[in-house]
């Protein structure tokens, strides 16, 4: 099956786009299983100061303000973003992650703020993106409610452990969208398997 995908992580200085903002995304392009670009890109807003920065997210990604603040300005970042969707989103990418709405909240922020600085046309989030998304979060749940996997916790490091893959790197954008598509693989995997003995998974 023909597939495009945007996986994506975003690291925040806290949970709300109008308090805060995205200064870390991690992103894999992928087609047809064959990963086209991988990037990580860190940055702050041009005018950070009319943002807060969450004690509470600093204490989970490790990033203090002044490190923040001394990271590349956005537009210099967002230009690389869009050089890599002209050159691989020429038709719309699914986006995918784990509690990807998140992910494209601080993501479609950031369009905002760039898109009248760099001469691009309101709206052009949708120009490269799907509308629809592909969230890892429901698999593992449906999963989980279909009573093929056993858990307690469905956060990321949780569905990690599951799988024996190593979460060292957590919270760290492209650490975790890695991890994000290993899980999607090995959940995938099992699908097969289990066409493979004659019958369909959710049947």
């Amino acid at each position: 099956m023909y597939s495009r995908r945007f996986w994506v992580d975003t690291e925040t200085t806290g949970l709300d786009t109008k308090r805060h903002f995205a200064f870390q995304i991690s992103y894999l392009i992928e087609e047809n299983d064959e990963i086209l670009r991988s990037r990580t890109l860190e940055f702050r807003p041009e005018r950070y100061d009319l943002y807060e920065f969450s004690k509470e997210a600093e204490d989970v990604h490790g990033y203090s303000r002044e490190k923040i603040i001394s990271l590349q300005p956005e537009p210099a970042a967002f230009a690389v973003l869009i050089g890599d969707l002209k050159k691989y989103g020429r038709k719309r990418l699914t986006l995918a992650g784990y509690n990807i709405n998140f992910d494209i909240r601080f993501l479609k922020a950031i369009f905002d703020r760039n898109e009248v600085a760099k001469g691009i046309d309101s709206g052009a989030f949708y120009k490269y993106f799907d509308y629809m998304h592909f969230d890892i979060l429901q698999f593992v749940q449906a999963y989980r409610i279909a009573g093929i996997i056993s858990l307690q916790h469905i956060d990321l490091e949780s569905i990690c452990r599951y799988f024996g893959i190593n979460t060292k790197e957590a919270h760290n954008s492209m650490a975790d969208i890695l991890n994000t598509k290993t899980v999607f693989d090995r959940m995938a995997g099992m699908i097969d398997r289990q066409k493979g003995f004659g019958f369909e998974l959710f049947s």
